[in-house]
């Protein structure tokens, strides 16, 4: 399933933990939440590393995308569904049976981040790669016009709209643009270019390859009257 036999299996099992367990049962193994954090950080190094080496002359703003593409949730989740990693949470009773897609992404952070403290960063880039595939070498298709997909999208389901951050550094005849979606303080994506309007592009189009491509689970992450 992960290509990997653990030697502490504590960790596996704390990785396969749901906060909700450890409050119901007063589990001492403890949960999976600080995993997730090591394992974002594992498995964004490990992708960037592979894009890297791919296409060693591809832009930031190109890389940018691609990497969001290749660990965005639905991604993620749909990794976790096809190792079967949904089926060994660990849950409190307070938990709907049913694994949303933010809780299968999760799981993958926490199982590569297991993996990782067990044997290291070969094997968990080994475990990336089972789990996920090679980051792809194409940039995934854009949108013809991502500012305005991601604003009907938003508005659609949201009712509301991004707003960009931009800066610039570099010399004033060659200036570099980068720039960041946002909605409500919160980063949607990031991108660069050589002018504002390019920059701006780049970080809807991450936006849009990260964001959860069900319409519930967007709903999810920003529940009304949040921040």
């Amino acid at each position: 399933m992960l290509g990997h036999v653990f030697r502490e299996r504590a960790l596996l099992l704390r990785a396969l933990t749901h906060s909700s367990f450890t409050n119901e049962q007063h589990s001492s193994v403890g949960d999976n939440e600080t995993l997730e954090l090591l394992g974002d950080a594992v498995l964004s190094l490990v992708t960037t590393e592979a894009l890297l080496r791919a296409t060693p002359d591809a832009g930031e703003g190109e890389l940018t995308v691609r990497r969001a593409a290749h660990v965005s949730e639905a991604a993620l989740a749909r990794a976790a569904l096809a190792a079967g990693l949904p089926a060994l949470l660990r849950t409190g009773k307070s938990v709907a049976p049913v694994v949303p897609l933010s809780t299968g992404a999760d799981l993958v952070e926490a199982v590569l981040a297991a993996v990782y403290l067990d044997a290291g960063l070969e094997a968990a880039r080994a475990c990336a790669r089972l789990l996920l595939g090679e980051p792809p070498r194409l940039p995934p298709p854009r949108a013809a016009n991502p500012k305005g997909t991601l604003a009907e999208r938003l508005q659609r389901v949201l009712h509301e709209a991004p707003t960009y951050r931009v800066e610039s550094d570099g010399p004033s005849h060659a200036l570099t643009f980068r720039a960041r979606a946002v909605l409500r303080d919160r980063l949607l994506g990031e991108g660069e270019g050589p002018n504002k309007q390019a920059a701006t592009e780049a970080a809807a189009a991450a936006a849009l390859a990260a964001l959860p491509e069900d319409d519930g689970e967007l709903r999810a992450r920003f529940p009304p009257g949040t921040t």
